[in-house]
């Protein structure tokens, strides 16, 4: 990847819905070398587009993080499962006290309660959970490669 790689990317962090056309106006480049990067880019997986939807939005007001404790051997076949679910956003595998994070949203505090009652005590592998309501989110950064960059060029 290189510098113009970076400059396609930090505009379509700001504006995914530019065509090739203002990409190449912006960047000084032709429209088909924007097309064919911009391509390249997404058969690499570096790059990939969608909408993105906000849960409050659509009713979803309750957010929670909640960090489980799994048994080692079950860790795939546990996340699996957490993936699956509408309610699950986010599904991470880490260090430390705890081996899976998982980012929820729920309508309300009765659907999170079944939730940890109902859906995680079936799943086999799970050996504790610990809930953490989301109070405010501050930042909510999709584009953070723009911030990192920003980051570095003031360093």
């Amino acid at each position: 990847m290189d510098e113009l790689d970076h400059r396609i990317m930090a505009e379509l962090t700001q504006d995914s819905r530019q065509n090739s056309a203002e990409l190449a106006r912006k960047l000084n480049v032709s429209e088909t070398t924007i097309r064919r990067r911009i391509q390249r880019l997404e058969d690499d997986g570096v790059i990939t587009f969608s909408a993105i939807v906000n849960p409050a939005k659509l009713g979803y007001n309750i957010m929670a993080i909640l960090a489980l404790e799994v048994d080692l051997g079950s860790i795939d076949e546990v996340s699996e499962s957490l993936a699956i679910c509408p309610n699950v956003r986010y599904v991470s595998l880490c260090t430390g006290n705890h081996d899976i994070f998982i980012g929820t949203s729920f309508r309300s505090s009765g659907e999170l309660t079944w939730f940890v009652k109902d859906y995680l005590a079936k799943i086999p592998g799970i050996r504790r959970s610990e809930t953490f309501l989301i109070l405010d989110v501050k930042k909510d950064e999709v584009g953070w490669l723009r911030s990192l960059e920003q980051a570095e060029n003031t360093d």
